[in-house]
This record gives C-alpha cells, structure tokens and sequence, in this order.
C-alpha cells in the first residue's frame, strides 16, 4: 500500500502496513482497481450537471456495492467556490447512495501540489479530482486464524 505524492517520484510507503508475499488459498482475496475520474465545473458555478451527475453515479454505485472502498474528493484551490463544489459533489454521492460520511473523504492540496498539477491541467481551477485508492482485503488469514 502506498501514497502517492505529486511532489515526489515514489510513491511514501507506509511504515505500519506490510506487503504479504503470499495469499492464503482458504482466505478469500477480493482486490478493487484505482477508480480516477476528473470533472470540471464551469467558471464560478458549484451547480452539478448531467454529465457530471453521469460520473458521479458511476462512483455512487462503486461505493455501494463493494463496501470496503471510499472515495477522495481534491481540488486545487481553497476558496469559497472550492468548498461549495467540494461539498456539492459529496453530499450527491452521500444522498444518493446513502453512502457513510467516514467513507467520503474531502482534501484541499498544498499551493506545491497545485503547480505541479497546473503544469499539465489547463483547466485546474475548475477541475475537481475523483479518487477510489487501490484496496486490497484478504477475509481470513488461517495462518493467523485472524479476519
């Protein structure tokens, strides 16, 4: 399991959590991909459109079949507008697919994350980044007789 930082080239590895060389063959192993999606609001607006709804219950959907996962929500900027389309987009996902508040995670990045991520983002101020992180869950480890 790993972070990945825009500032640096590796991904930071975790000092608590360790990669098993092995699955167990009675445990079950149930492994979700990276899910990443942008979407971009238009100028000085936090209002929700088709297509972006579209996106958004995709994601919706993801989080409430496969329960383990949750979702980052990241923008670029910290004003105002940026916290309303922050909570725009959570509260959809969370109203309409009843999705916990713990599970939705909202992030504003630092000003040298955000001139890395303008570097390749023309329309950065009104994009807001869409994260399902890579989760990895064995149920039962015999081994360890654990869950």
């Amino acid at each position: 399991m790993a972070i990945h930082s825009f500032s640096q080239t590796n991904p930071i590895s975790h000092p608590l959590v360790t990669e098993l060389n092995y699955y167990p063959e009675q445990g079950m192993l149930v492994a979700f991909p990276t899910h990443y999606d942008v979407i971009y609001f238009e100028n000085n607006s936090s209002q929700l459109t088709i297509n972006m709804k579209t996106i958004l219950n995709n994601i919706g959907y993801l989080l409430d079949t496969y329960k383990e996962t949750y979702l980052v929500i990241t923008l670029h900027t910290s004003d105002d507008l940026a916290y309303d389309r922050l909570y725009s987009v959570a509260d959809y996902i969370a109203m309409q697919f009843k999705i916990e508040q713990e599970r939705i995670q909202i992030m504003l990045t630092s000003q040298e994350e955000t001139k890395h991520y303008k570097q390749y983002e023309k329309n950065w101020k009104n994009s807001t980044e869409l994260i399902m992180p890579k989760t990895i869950i064995v149920t039962y480890d015999p081994e360890l007789g654990m869950y």
